[in-house]
């Protein structure tokens, strides 16, 4: 082959070879352009979102859960902004040294901490709702893959007062107990979910959450709280003198069902409920069942004199011998009586008197009015867990059952249930159904729900007009004697019961209870009182009667309820030593028994005799006719009364001390004669750290 022909074959082969490459590369656009095509318009969208879900982030708020307010809307549970502290373990440098920097701050152990900044999770808590020291502590470390998280935490601003009643919430804001558990879902919010912008490092640097939104409901109590305070330190004073297991006393309004208090011994404190047990945290008003013994026998006379089988002037046989039922001879709990009225057998306490009347009756009529009073049924309370207490029906009755009935034997009630047949009495004849919720307020302030007071006549009304009159003789002239108001009417009925154990009634084991109303003639307040197993003197009339006394004297000044009866200068002194209510890590207050004439004069005389070298040196300036009330937190009492003295103001005391807080608060517009009413208490100082409750939740915060 010549030269020219290999030139020629050669050329055509590079032809060949470069056609065939412009054809590769031709292909390889058009793929390359068709992909790009596909992704460009057809798959556009798709790619945009994981885009954007590369560069985007959320985390989950807690809400912020509705407060608990008294009747006077002041706080008994808030929620308030707090620090969590996480980590992002593949963020973390130094595991170790974090672990170890963080342990002494937070009161861990090391290696836990260190075990959690080595897990393979991307998320992981070292520690929820930290304390603003401790988080600012954590800040100044800078250390890399730790962060903050805002959360709420739920705070109770008065520790032990009406514990059992609120309840609480776990870490989780869920409600655990009380009306906490029962209204969660309307005063828990919504979790609201926060989307964060995030960098190549995921890190936040934008976000669309908007501050201080909530969707929770507010929740407005019947409950008063300075009357639950009163309420809660006579009770303990009462088991401590006593040296009881426990206890409990509720404060109702007879004629609506409104619960003004409501108190459980021992106390418990719900910032810090893990620290006790359930016995502690028992409400014990509606869950604990026992016997009444002699309380109940009102439920026997009310039905007499409703069916007529009686008139409260008639003659009772009560002689010890003359009643015998089934072979067993009843006879009186101590003395015995004979010729007796059927006010003077209540007054008495008598039970062969009652057990006569109750066996008139017969066992069906008096069941169906132990049911008509509510009794073996629950009141319908807005609390959880309430017991219906221990009603067998007639046809489980043993021979002498009506006996032992009619004095509130074989037979288990709550204390509620016996309160609410006391108010039945004192409200002329209604069974009403007790509320401890007044209203549900929406975030913007609507009202969201009202329970309607609910009531059904179950007595007449020219009864309970006798038995008042015979419940007023237990005061005046009976066992309840050391119940007797100064100033004010009242009735009541004791109640001593033997406990039940291992088949036989305890000699030595006892639950004493008063329950009673005042004033007699129009009502106010109605109240119970249950100790359970007090040592020594075990009669209601000698242990609860008189904390039912303290209770309601106290309780119906505090309400300006005008006296009904002269009052007694000789019982103006007290004759006790002052009360205290010693919660765990509570406040300490003494307060001082003595009527509203005593202490306005001991007020003057402290200023009276107050030394010129030792007045206030705090000055405080107001405007003549209407001013803003003075903050007397940390005066003492000697500057508290020489100041309200110099404002014109009425001043009320409690406690001794230093002032811890005071009723209008501070900063409330008054005027000259407004009653001001100031607590006291030796532990001032520490009591004075209180959360604030204003604005935006910023509080200075200390453990509870």
């Amino acid at each position: 082959m010549n030269p020219l022909d290999e030139w020629k074959d050669s050329r055509l082969t590079l032809v060949s070879r470069l056609l065939g490459l412009y054809l590769l590369l031709g292909v390889w656009s058009l793929a390359l352009v068709g992909r790009l095509v596909h992704l460009q318009i057809f798959k556009s969208d798709e790619y945009r979102l994981k885009a954007e879900q590369q560069q985007m982030g959320f985390i989950e708020l807690s809400p912020i859960r509705g407060d608990i307010l008294d009747r006077h809307l002041d706080e008994l549970a808030i929620s308030i902004k707090m620090d969590s502290l996480f980590a992002h373990p593949k963020e973390v440098r130094e595991p170790l040294l974090t672990a170890k920097a963080l342990a002494p701050i937070l009161q861990e152990h090391k290696q836990e901490l260190y075990k959690k900044l080595i897990t393979d999770r991307a998320f992981v808590y070292l520690a929820r709702k930290i304390p603003p020291r401790q988080a600012d502590q954590i800040r100044r470390l800078n250390l890399p893959g730790v962060y903050f998280q805002e959360e709420t935490k739920r705070v109770y601003p008065g520790r032990e007062l009406s514990a059992h009643v609120l309840g609480f919430v776990g870490v989780d804001n869920e409600g655990l107990s009380g009306l906490e558990y029962l209204y969660n879902d309307s005063i828990k919010g919504k979790k609201t979910r926060v989307h964060l912008h995030v960098d190549a490092r995921r890190h936040s640097y934008a976000s669309d959450a908007q501050p201080d939104q909530s969707d929770s409901n507010v929740m407005v109590l019947n409950i008063d709280r300075p009357i639950q305070y009163i309420v809660q330190q006579v009770l303990q004073e009462a088991i401590a003198s006593s040296q009881a297991l426990n206890g409990c006393a509720i404060v109702m309004d007879p004629h609506t069902g409104e619960v003004l208090a409501m108190a459980s011994y021992p106390f418990f404190n719900p910032n810090r409920y893990f620290d006790f047990g359930a016995d502690a945290r028992r409400n014990r008003a509606i869950l604990d069942i026992h016997e009444p013994g002699s309380t109940f026998k009102l439920i026997t006379f009310s039905a007499v004199l409703n069916e007529g089988l009686g008139q409260v002037s008639e003659l009772i046989d009560c002689r010890v011998g003359t009643l015998r039922i089934a072979g067993k001879t009843y006879r009186e709990a101590k003395h015995s009586f004979g010729l007796l009225t059927i006010n003077e057998v209540l007054a008495k306490s008598s039970n062969v008197g009652t057990i006569k009347l109750g066996l008139r009756l017969g066992e069906e009529k008096f069941y169906s009015y132990i049911k008509r009073f509510g009794f073996g049924e629950k009141t319908g309370i807005d609390l959880p867990g309430e017991q219906t207490g221990l009603l067998r029906p007639p046809s489980q009755w043993s021979k002498i059952s009506i006996g032992a009935i009619s004095i509130g034997q074989e037979v288990g009630v709550t204390a509620l249930q016996q309160l609410r047949a006391m108010c039945a009495i004192a409200n002329g004849g209604y069974l009403v159904t007790p509320r401890v919720v007044r209203r549900i307020l929406t975030p913007d302030g609507e009202v969201l729900d009202e329970p309607s007071p609910n009531k059904q006549r179950i007595l007449q009304r020219e009864t309970t007009l006798k038995m008042k009159e015979s419940l007023s003789l237990v005061v005046t002239q009976g066992t309840g004697s050391g119940a007797q108001l100064n100033g004010y009417s009242s009735a009541g009925k004791t109640g001593t019961a033997q406990k039940f154990i291992e088949g036989k009634y305890s000699n030595t084991r006892f639950i004493a209870s008063y329950t009673g109303f005042a004033p007699l003639e129009v009502p106010v307040l109605a109240a119970i009182l249950v100790i359970n197993e007090p040592k020594g003197e075990h009669h209601g009339g000698q242990v609860a009667a008189p904390a039912f006394k303290q209770i309601m004297e106290r309780l119906l000044i505090h309400l300006r309820v005008p006296r009904d009866q002269p009052l007694q200068i000789e019982k103006m002194r007290p004759k006790t030593a002052p009360m205290e209510l010693t919660a765990s890590e509570g406040i300490s207050v003494k307060e001082e028994q003595l009527p509203r004439e005593r202490l306005e004069e001991t007020v003057l005389t402290l200023i009276q005799k107050e030394p010129s070298s030792q007045k206030s040196q705090h000055k405080i300036t107001v405007e003549t006719s209407t001013f803003s009330l003075p903050d007397f937190s940390t005066l003492s009492l000697r500057e508290v009364a020489r100041e309200c003295a110099r404002l014109g103001l009425a001043l009320k005391v409690s406690g001794s001390g230093v002032a811890v807080a005071q009723r209008p608060p501070a900063r409330s517009r008054v005027s000259k004669e407004t009653v001001c009413e100031v607590f006291f208490s030796n532990k001032g100082q520490d009591a004075s750290s209180r959360v604030a409750l204003q604005g935006d939740r910023k509080v200075s915060w200390r453990a509870p």
